[in-house]
């Protein structure tokens, strides 16, 4: 029993950090301003659903198959809000410690670096994700009107859950390197600008250089570790119906490079790779603060 208590034992990083936030108006205020933005967007879709059908007869289900566009539109929103907001949450969490000059005092106690890392970053995943489920009655018009399959609503709210992971990592891992939360913050968007930029430059050199189609291809291995691509694969496919291989226009291919770019499959490998880099950077943060490293 006592294993098991210790398994399921909150983190006490976490702990102090939720207390924190609960007992904070600026996170209120942050949410209600986050769901004001959505609700703008959401009015915003309407308005075009509304005059893309107001000239000219339509029938009832090409009116409800417009209402699709509330899904995408708003979850890539938030995407875009998240990788501003992560950065300055976790990026600022250790340093802030060290401004504030509390870590000192925190590697004192039983609490281990990695218990620290980890805490920080399931602290900011827990917010994020707050924002995220707080905005599903916006999305669920998608669902309930557009005749969108409920499981796509999961897929994202685990994609996202993901995606919260590897910016929290990043953002953590450039905070236990520097002392002051500015640099870290601006680091930690020049590596997600790296990130989510650099990985199509082989794809690029591939396409000019390559004589075999299936060269060119295995070269989009290089996004599994990119995010905004996983992101695009997953929505594309959801509301296309296309996978990755008819939307970039590739002819015949082999049957395991079909099945390797399937969306399911790449989904899947995106999820495990950005899971494995995120391991990486918290081992990285952790290692940073050991006391023979401060």
């Amino acid at each position: 029993m006592s294993k098991m208590k210790k398994i399921f034992k909150l983190n006490p990083i976490v702990r102090k950090d939720l207390k924190v936030i609960s007992r904070s108006m600026k996170f209120s205020w942050g949410l209600f301003a986050y769901e004001a933005i959505l609700a703008l967007i959401f009015l915003f879709i309407m308005l075009m659903v509304y005059e893309s059908f107001s000239y000219g007869s339509k029938n009832n289900t090409e009116i409800y198959e417009g209402f699709i566009a509330f899904f995408p539109v708003i979850g890539i929103a938030q995407l875009c809000m998240i990788s501003l907001i992560v950065p300055i949450i976790t990026a600022s969490s250790i340093s802030g410690e060290r401004e504030r000059q509390t870590m000192d005092v925190m590697l004192t106690t039983t609490i281990s670096p990695y218990s620290i890392v980890i805490g920080k970053i399931t602290s900011a995943v827990f917010r994020v994700m707050t924002f995220i489920i707080a905005s599903i009655p916006l999305m669920a018009v998608s669902f309930m009107m557009g005749g969108m399959k409920w499981r796509t609503l999961l897929e994202y709210l685990v994609l996202a859950f993901i995606f919260a992971i590897f910016t929290g990592s990043i953002g953590t891992f450039c905070s236990s390197i520097f002392k002051k939360s500015i640099p870290a913050i601006i680091i930690s968007y020049v590596i997600y600008g790296v990130i989510y930029g650099a990985t199509y430059s082989p794809l690029v050199v591939a396409s000019i250089i390559a004589d075999d189609l299936d060269d060119v291809i295995y070269v989009l291995l290089t996004d599994l570790i990119n995010p905004v691509h996983t992101f695009i694969v997953f929505f594309y496919d959801r509301i296309s119906g296309e996978g990755l291989l008819e939307s970039i226009s590739y002819g015949n291919v082999s049957d395991f490079t079909e099945w390797l770019f399937s969306t399911n499959v790449w989904l899947v490998l995106s999820s495990i790779v950005q899971l494995a880099v995120s391991a990486f950077f918290i081992w990285l943060a952790a290692k940073r603060l050991r006391p023979a490293k401060k």
